[in-house]
């Protein structure tokens, strides 16, 4: 959904690099599966430094250019699986087991009750109590502390040799021959079989029917995906939050739950077969929703706001722009019935020290409920953050800020901070000129607010079906895919 379909000279750099790890080590394994595809989440964290210096490069970027002809996002998805071939392994599945991401809690115990659903998590806080008695929790931490087994150490010998060997072997590459890159896949080799072994037992374990999971950009998630072909167990990728490339190149999901028309158009511009895609909407949203908000009147009260002001929600993003978005807020002025009320981001480390002394201007705890702040704000500004759909489903307008952003290898690297203004789901503001006329203009021309509100209703049809849908949608599209693997 974030982000053009062209391949920019950043992503070129970044992809030509992983498609030659695929090339250069997928005869390598792990339990039959290739090693290279294993690594790709932590390669691509890898590769950072080299990416950042080398995307202005011209005389590597017409090099690439030649040797790869990646000149869509889809071309790179469709080369990067194309290296797969993993061994297939027959297993008798659980008809009744369901393995998914610990994200889905709510929706698995209100929908997927009759089922036996086991729940995986990455950190302890993560975790839920009061579980269904057929419902598992299940931590990676604690896998890992299991497997440090003799087995798991033999292993873990055998493939640094493996390795070793490989690049023995190999012909001078403008990469993989710099010795930070044998560093770090000598270092990583120990951890990606500990990864391998746990996720694989996980799912002899379970047996499931079907694999559920928000993101293939992790370990895990890469992993599962891997599995997922050697067990021939369907995987779905039912994203929860608002995605971008990063979250599914290269793809291996069987199954694509789109929140709308906008996202399963970007699906299928990633060369991801339209039979595949189903429009379900985000089962998160709905639940989310269903939060009780404090009272207008007791929210207004605990942050002494005026009971005239038009409550105006910034929900901030971890960028560089940060700065110039508070200059843009402080020249607001300040005899204007309304107030700003500032949530941030949990990765957002700026202060804002200057609208943080402004009397109409609020800044929330870090920890603060994000749809008390959604519930009870009267419109929302931000750049492009999740919130953004949370709040157009509220009913609220959007005022859709576009500073000028540098370039960030995993925040800012095309056009993936665009989308709400591309897709005209609320004003556009361009500078702090604009943000003053805006917010003149909603203070005292009730019209504009409605013209916001037609917008951003008009925005929605395209990007997200009907939120009280979603949960019966998506269980009925998981047991159709259940019936159809059996």
């Amino acid at each position: 959904m974030y982000g053009e379909n062209e391949v920019n000279d950043y992503h070129l750099v970044k992809y030509s690099l992983l498609y030659d790890f695929f090339n250069s080590f997928s005869s390598i394994e792990i339990s039959g599966l290739p090693l290279p595809q294993c690594l790709a989440a932590q390669f691509l964290v890898h590769i950072q430094p080299f990416v950042d210096k080398n995307r202005v490069n011209q005389s590597l970027i017409k090099q690439l250019h030649k040797q790869q002809k990646f000149h869509t996002m889809g071309d790179v998805n469709e080369k990067l699986v194309a290296f797969e071939n993993i061994s297939q392994v027959t297993i008798q599945k659980n008809q009744k087991s369901i393995l998914l991401s610990n994200d889905y809690y709510a929706f698995a115990t209100d929908q997927l009750k009759d089922y036996e659903v086991t729940l995986f998590a990455v950190a302890d806080n993560e975790l839920h109590d009061n579980l269904p008695n057929h419902f598992e929790n299940y931590l990676f931490r604690e896998g890992f502390l299991k497997a440090n087994n003799q087995e798991v150490k033999q292993q873990q010998v055998l493939l640094k040799k493996q390795v070793d060997d490989r690049l023995k072997g190999m012909p001078q590459h403008y990469y993989f021959s710099k010795p930070s890159f044998y560093q770090w896949v000598s270092k990583s080799c120990g951890g990606i079989i500990r990864w391998v072994y746990i996720l694989n037992r996980l799912i002899l374990k379970t047996r499931p029917s079907v694999i559920i999971i928000p993101s293939e950009a992790s370990p895990f998630g890469s992993i599962l995906g891997l599995l997922s072909k050697k067990y021939q167990i369907p995987i779905i990728f039912m994203p929860i939050t608002a995605i971008g490339d990063r979250s599914i190149i290269p793809s291996r999901a069987d199954y694509y739950f789109a929140w709308g028309g906008y996202q399963k158009k970007w699906f299928m511009e990633r060369k991801i077969r339209e039979d595949k895609i189903m429009v379900t909407g985000n089962v998160k949203f709905y639940y989310e929703q269903k939060y009780t908000a404090s009272f207008k009147e007791t929210f207004c009260g605990k942050f002494n706001i005026p009971s005239n002001h038009y409550i105006l929600g910034f929900t901030t993003q971890p960028h560089q722009t940060n700065d110039k978005l508070e200059k843009w807020i402080e020249e607001i002025p300040n005899n204007l019935p309304i107030t700003i009320i500032v949530k941030k981001h949990r990765l957002d480390q700026y202060k804002y020290p200057s609208i943080n002394k402004k009397s109409n201007v609020r800044i929330l705890s870090s920890n603060y409920t994000l749809y008390d702040f959604l519930y009870n704000i009267n419109g929302l500004m931000t750049i492009a953050s999740t919130t953004a759909f949370e709040a157009a489903l509220l009913g609220k307008p959007l005022l859709i800020l576009q500073p000028i952003i540098p370039y960030n290898y995993v925040l800012s690297n095309n056009q993936n901070n665009a989308f709400f203004a591309q897709a005209k789901a609320g004003e556009v503001i361009e500078s702090a000129k604009d943000l003053i006329q805006v917010v003149t203009k909603i203070t005292t021309d009730p019209s504009f607010i409605d013209d916001l509100k037609r917008k951003g209703n008009k925005f929605l049809a395209e990007a997200h079906v009907p939120v009280d849908q979603t949960p019966i949608l998506a269980k009925k599209k998981i047991e159709e895919i259940i019936l159809k693997h059996l």
